[in-house]
């Protein structure tokens, strides 16, 4: 556990500090638009091909640390819901933004702990709801993502910056 909070604050401060670098810059010019980038001046294909090797190093790290605690592995630890869920964190969190990856990872495992703690209490009475329980979180994360996307289109990072933007400029 403490290792891994160590990796992921090592990775999260790399990752903010390279997007304030050149290449970062670039990045973001490529991801708003590649054709206005291109006229700039920027290396498109080349900023597209050092963005998929930082994805993939750091997909590296994790996926070493996440074997380590595998005796084996095979196509069944790599379900389509997986990355679905994933995707819809990054929505919730707020797309393009380091803070929000982490947003919606703890919003999310919040919500699912939060609504586990709700459904035990009534598992003594109804057996059957525990068993669906499984379904009950795929649509509770269905009905998040559909409720970001409409109200809160840009997501919690988005949020986190306007109340940080309310205290820098109150008085």
């Amino acid at each position: 556990y403490y290792m891994m909070i160590v990796l992921v604050i090592i990775c999260t401060v790399l990752m903010a500090n390279l997007l304030r670098s050149k290449a970062g810059r670039a990045w973001i010019a490529i991801r708003d638009n590649d054709i206005s980038a291109e006229v700039m001046g920027i290396n498109v294909v080349k900023y597209k091909l050092m963005a998929f090797f930082v994805a993939g190093f750091l997909g590296g790290i994790a996926g070493s640390f996440w074997i380590s605690s595998l005796a084996a592995i095979s196509p069944e630890h790599f379900p389509w819901f997986l990355s679905l869920w994933l995707v819809g964190v990054i929505l919730i969190g707020g797309v393009g933004s380091i803070y929000g990856t982490i947003f919606g990872s703890i919003f999310m495992v919040v919500v699912m702990e939060a609504l586990q703690l709700g459904i035990m209490p009534l598992a003594d009475s109804y057996p059957k709801l525990l068993m669906d329980f499984l379904f009950i979180k795929e649509a509770a994360f269905g009905l998040a993502i559909c409720i970001f996307l409409i109200y809160e289109p840009n997501g919690l990072a988005y949020r986190w910056w306007q109340i940080k933007n309310y205290f820098n400029l109150w008085p």
